[in-house]
Parts: C-alpha cells; sequence; structure tokens
C-alpha cells in the first residue's frame, strides 16, 4: 500500500518539496556515474564489434583465396548456346572439343484404349514392366476407375519407376503410363488379368491394351567425331571432369552444325576474389585508423585510441603483406609481383593489368602464393583467428565488455530499490521533525497563553 503523503501540518513546510530535493542530491551524483560508465562500455562495445565485423570480412576473403580448389576451378564456355551446357570440376583437362548433339534421352510413354471415366472396370490386376523389373499392382472391384487405377499403380509400394495419369481428348479417356526414367533402358510393358466384373460391360482387360506415344530413346552426342551414347540427358565423364547436358540437337546441314566446348582455369573468379581481398583489406585499414584517430585541435580521441591490441594487429598485417612467402615460385614471390602495393595511408592498390598477365601467365604460382602451407591466405587466416576466433582478443574483450555491462545494470538496479527505501526513510524524517515542530508549537502557545492569563504584579484590586 502506498504511503499517504501530506503537506506539513505542523511546520507549514512543504515536506514533499524537501523530500524531493534531497532524494535528488543523493540520485543524481550516481546515476549519472553509472551513465558515465555505461556509456563508455557501450561505446568500446561499438568500436570492437565494428572492427570485428570488417575483420570477419576480410577472414572470409582469405578463404576464398586459401582453399586449394580456389585455384583448381574450371571454366566451361561454349560457341553456341542453347544445344548443352557444361560444368567442368578440378580434374577437367584444359582444352577444346567439338559436340554435336544427335538425339535427346525421352522417356518411354503408352496410352490404354479409350474407356469410360466414370464407370468401374471391375477386379484383377496390372502388371508392369520397366527394364528387366516388374510389378503388380491388384486391383479391387469397388475402386476401378480409371482414376483410381492411376493412383493404385502410383502409390505402389514396389513401384519400379513407371507412373500413370488419365488424359480424356475426344475420343474418350485413356490411362497413359510414363516412365520416371528417360532412355531405352527403362522401356514400358503392361498386361493385364481381368475378372471381368467391371460395370456395364467395361473391363479392367481394357488397360492392357496400349499404343506407344512416345519412343524411349538414349542421348547421343559426338564429341571430335566420337559417338556417345547415354540413358539420360545428363552426361558425366565421357569428357574427364566434365558434365555436359544436352537440351537441343544440331542441325547438322544448318547454320550450327556444331558448338564447341573450352575448359580453361577459372581465372575470373580468381581474379574477382583477389579483388575483393584488396577491398576488404583497406576496410580493415579504415576502419583502425577511423577508430584510433586523434584529432589534436579538438583533443578528441577515437574509442580505441592507444589500445595496444590494434596497434599490433596493424603492424603484422602489414609485415605479413611485405615479406616474401616460402614455399611461392618466382615470378610471383610476393604481393608486390601481383600488382599489390601499400599506398602512404596504410591501404593497398591494385594493379589491374599487372594482376590480369600473372593470372595469365602464372595461374599455378598466383595459387601457391596464397594456398600453400606458409601461403599469404594462410598467415593471414592465422592471425584473424587469434583476434575474431572463439578464443580471439576481440571475441574475448567483448566477453568482458558483456560482463561489465552486465555487472553495472545490476548495480543500478540495486541502486534503484536503495533510492527507494532511502526516499521513504527521509520522508519518515521529515514527517517525525514535522510532528515535533507540532508539538513544539503547541507547548510555545500553552506557555504564552498561561503568561497572558497570568495577574500582573504590583496591580491592586478595587
Amino acid at each position: 500500500m502506498a504511503t499517504l503523503k501530506l503537506p506539513g501540518v505542523g511546520s507549514g513546510f512543504d515536506i514533499q518539496s524537501f523530500v524531493d530535493i534531497t532524494v535528488q542530491a543523493e540520485r543524481t551524483p550516481k546515476e549519472q556515474q553509472l551513465a558515465r560508465q555505461a556509456n563508455s562500455i557501450e561505446v568500446q562495445l561499438s568500436a570492437y564489434g565494428g572492427l570485428k565485423s570488417v575483420l570477419e570480412e576480410f577472414k572470409t576473403s582469405l578463404q576464398k583465396l586459401g582453399d586449394e580448389e580456389a585455384f583448381q576451378k574450371r571454366s566451361a564456355s561454349l560457341s553456341e548456346s542453347g544445344f548443352v551446357t557444361a560444368t567442368a570440376d578440378k580434374n577437367a583437362v584444359a582444352g577444346s572439343y567439338t559436340l554435336q548433339v544427335g538425339q535427346l534421352a525421352q522417356a518411354h510413354k503408352l496410352a490404354s484404349g479409350a474407356v469410360a471415366t466414370d464407370k468401374q472396370l471391375g477386379s484383377g490386376s496390372l502388371t508392369l514392366g520397366v527394364g528387366d523389373e516388374s510389378f503388380t499392382v491388384n486391383i479391387t472391384k469397388g475402386k476401378s476407375s480409371l482414376a483410381e487405377v492411376a493412383a493404385a499403380i502410383n502409390n505402389a509400394e514396389d513401384n519400379k519407376g513407371v507412373r500413370a495419369t488419365v488424359i480424356t481428348d475426344d475420343g474418350g479417356s485413356r490411362l497413359v503410363y510414363f516412365a520416371d526414367n528417360t532412355g531405352t533402358d527403362s522401356q514400358i510393358t503392361v498386361s493385364a488379368s481381368s475378372n471381368n466384373d467391371g460395370e456395364d460391360g467395361n473391363s479392367l482387360a481394357a488397360l492392357g491394351t496400349t499404343t506407344e506415344l512416345q519412343a524411349a530413346k538414349n542421348a547421343v552426342i559426338t564429341i571430335d567425331g566420337a559417338t556417345v551414347t547415354s540413358q539420360s540427358n545428363e552426361i558425366k565423364d565421357a569428357i574427364a571432369g566434365v558434365t555436359l547436358n544436352v537440351k537441343k540437337i544440331n542441325d547438322a546441314a544448318g547454320d550450327k552444325p556444331t558448338t564447341t566446348l573450352t575448359i580453361g582455369y577459372d581465372k575470373s573468379a580468381v581474379e574477382t576474389n583477389l579483388k575483393s581481398f584488396v577491398t576488404s583489406f583497406n576496410k580493415v585499414i579504415s576502419t583502425i585508423k577511423q577508430l584510433s584517430a586523434y584529432d589534436a585541435e579538438t583533443e578528441s580521441s577515437g574509442p580505441l585510441s592507444g589500445d595496444s591490441s590494434t596497434r599490433n594487429l596493424t603492424s603484422k598485417i602489414r609485415q605479413l603483406l611485405s615479406e616474401s612467402v616460402e614455399g611461392a615460385v618466382a615470378p610471383v614471390k610476393s604481393l608486390t609481383a601481383l600488382g599489390i602495393t601499400t599506398k602512404q595511408d596504410g591501404t593497398i592498390e591494385l594493379d589491374d593489368d599487372l594482376l590480369k598477365k600473372q593470372v595469365a601467365d602464372n595461374f599455378a604460382k598466383v595459387g601457391l602464393l596464397f594456398s600453400s602451407e606458409n601461403g599469404v591466405s594462410t598467415k593471414l587466416d592465422s592471425l584473424m583467428e587469434d583476434y575474431v576466433g572463439t578464443e580471439g582478443i576481440l571475441t574475448s574483450k567483448n566477453e568482458s565488455l558483456n560482463a561489465q555491462m552486465k555487472k553495472l545494470q545490476d548495480e543500478a538496479d540495486a541502486f534503484t530499490e536503495y533510492m527507494t527505501s532511502y526516499e521513504e526513510r527521509i520522508y519518515k524524517q521529515f514527517s517525525a521533525m514535522d510532528i515535533l515542530i507540532a508539538q513544539m508549537n503547541q507547548q510555545l502557545s500553552s506557555v504564552i497563553s498561561a503568561f497572558e492569563n497570568m495577574p500582573t504584579f504590583g496591580s491592586s484590586s478595587s
């Protein structure tokens, strides 16, 4: 229950105002202290968080270059589009190949004779073959419409790879069977056994008499004149390390009788990753510079000004960027050989022309510079781990600052409780004083009244 607070009745003073002033005088210095401490921690958390973010981005750019496969990826380009697509892995050998698509793989399709859509065909069974395998679907009399038979085939647990659907055209409704897979190995056969108990003379046997809607075909492609046949339109390792997907037949008599496939190193991706490396590095340097700056005119410092770990990081990065790499091979033994040089402000710049030349002429050697055991990416990644890893310097600083903030919040909560009890105590003290003054005023009034009613000395009664 809240305490009823009234103005002083004995003293005539505004007790609540005196209490508020006293409490405020007690509260303000501590609240200001807590606010300054919280602000200082928040500024540091923001600073270390920002630096940690750009370092993690830089670490990602290093991983792209440090991955051994980054310099083993292959590019696959085609002189004509639309006929075939190609992807190549690291096992593909650079070179050119002439391709001609002669035939696309397609799935086998059969159709039953026309029957009534809404009639029950009666009980029996259908045996469906797919290549060398087969399975049997039993049909009950009450669930023997075309749609129900199609569902029974599609839901069969031992289905070997054939699906069914109902197609209705001007001639009536038919059950269409089609293979899941393309190629001649997945040709379909259908046979029906009927108990001849269908509705209005309809029979399940009608579903066993089929016509071919689409022949099963294999894909056929020639590679430098050699014919390759495939059950599917995806052809793997006909060229080592290359996956081809045939899309359209080349017209041998047309304007585009063949397509040229060229396999090479994926140099454009490496160039992109190197440029990303430079951009990420410069972001790191710019962030450190901003957070560590000191303005002599305003005598203001950045939140990480004087921070030893930040200075050490900058020094170590610059050292790793400038030194030659053990295990690298001339003429690419340092970043300078790629056209990456340090500017006066500590950032680095890239000579695009020199980079392109080295990537074109010395692709494998560029890979050694970054991804070898003692390569640039390996060393810098290790350094980044020291700072942003699970036990890194910045990770530990963030954890410590968060712990300080939690402790400060606990202190603020405790102070709020203290101020509540303090205000109650001060109010009681002022109230007690007010009561005491009231009592004193009453006593004084009694004394004055007594003096006023006393007889005057020296006076005579007459």
